[in-house]
């Protein structure tokens, strides 16, 4: 129905793998830690702070002991060049998350880090904790990790500024529910019902996605990009047979850059059989309650391409306002559109609710 996070990740999942880190990878790693360290975080750092930091990259048996005994995953191109690293350790402490030097800002940092966070609660941690560089301390606050505290770490043998950060996880809730719908984490044998409706060429292509090509395409999707925090199966009560997805998109991921770390854009699809009931409607208002309300956003987004009326309709249904259009975006499936934005406020939402109890 609209620019979604299926569309967002399917951009990424075209052109990067992710995967657990080997031990074959180790040459690679080094020289994406080196050459990262070298250049990203150089302007944040002397030259002597970052050929000390990057000395620390030097050993095989280190990274023999990283990829052994950590959580390490790694971002990959379609010709198999590793684009960036992220690894945890059992007890929540994030050692590493780096993003190759001609690789950033495409979304990668922030999609590994939504994997380790969901590893991190499927395995009961509450808190991740880590010890950021002043080049990184941004990226982590924005993704919502407090500073701790700003300290001198050693990195090989000069002690360097960087600040220990937390972030007590959000456990998602099993289920959001409405008045006939319940939003709940995709499950794998979804995949049969997930490429009913996704394989339809009238819901993927105008919201910027392919039509799946097989159930086990519909599977893959479910284990990638459907398993990212926030984003929901949406069902029918009663049934536990979803009808279409829906999720919240925070971060490098938003179609928009956002100016704050309290914005999110919602997206929400719906199969075609389903369509002209309101469970679009009915889907956007559940999200946008948890935007606002348990998850403290300030500003929440929607976009949709020139011509989708039917998400057009959505959004003003749920009280969006327009903001405005950027020509000649390019989708995700390649070509050249019109794309429109939208925008509510946590004020604008609230006045909407009172008015709605008014009215009631």
């Amino acid at each position: 129905m609209t620019v979604n996070r299926q569309a967002t990740f399917n951009t990424m999942t075209k052109a990067y793998t992710y995967r657990k880190a080997t031990l074959a990878d180790i040459t690679e790693l080094k020289e994406l830690f080196t050459q990262t360290v070298l250049t990203v975080n150089r302007k944040d750092y002397t030259d002597e702070e970052v050929a000390d930091w990057a000395a620390c990259g030097d050993s095989d048996t280190h990274w023999e002991e990283l990829i052994s005994n950590l959580h390490f995953i790694v971002a990959t191109a379609p010709d198999g060049t590793i684009t960036g690293l992220a690894a945890i350790r059992d007890d929540g402490y994030l050692h590493s998350l780096f993003v190759h030097k001609d690789h950033q800002r495409k979304g990668i940092a922030t999609y590994l880090l939504a994997m380790i966070e969901q590893y991190a609660t499927d395995n009961g941690l509450c808190k991740i904790t880590t010890e950021a560089s002043i080049t990184a301390q941004p990226f982590f606050k924005k993704h919502g990790y407090a500073t701790l505290a700003e300290q001198k770490a050693r990195a090989k043998t000069i002690c360097m500024t960087n600040y220990k950060m937390a972030k007590t996880l959000c456990q998602r809730p099993g289920t959001l529910s409405s008045r006939r719908l319940v939003l709940r984490r995709w499950k794998e044998s979804d995949a049969e019902t997930l490429y009913l409706y996704a394989k339809d060429p009238a819901v993927g292509p105008i919201a910027g996605w392919a039509p799946h090509k097989s159930q086990a395409d519909s599977l893959e999707t479910i284990r990638t990009v459907f398993s990212a925090p926030e984003t929901y199966a949406v069902v029918l009560k009663g049934t536990d047979r979803p009808i279409g997805c829906a999720g919240i998109i925070t971060g490098d991921n938003m179609h928009i850059s956002p100016t704050g770390a309290e914005e999110a854009e919602i997206g929400y699809w719906i199969g075609r059989p389903h369509w002209g009931n309101g469970f679009a409607t009915e889907t956007t208002a559940t999200l946008l309650r948890r935007c606002f309300d348990t998850l403290s956003m300030k500003t929440v987004w929607c976009a949709y391409y020139d011509g989708n009326l039917r998400s057009r309709r959505v959004m003003d249904k749920c009280g969006f306002n327009y903001h405005h259009t950027n020509v000649g975006t390019v989708s995700p499936l390649g070509d050249l559109r019109t794309e429109h934005f939208m925008k509510i406020t946590k004020e604008e939402w609230e006045t909407a609710q009172r008015n709605r109890h008014i009215q009631s």
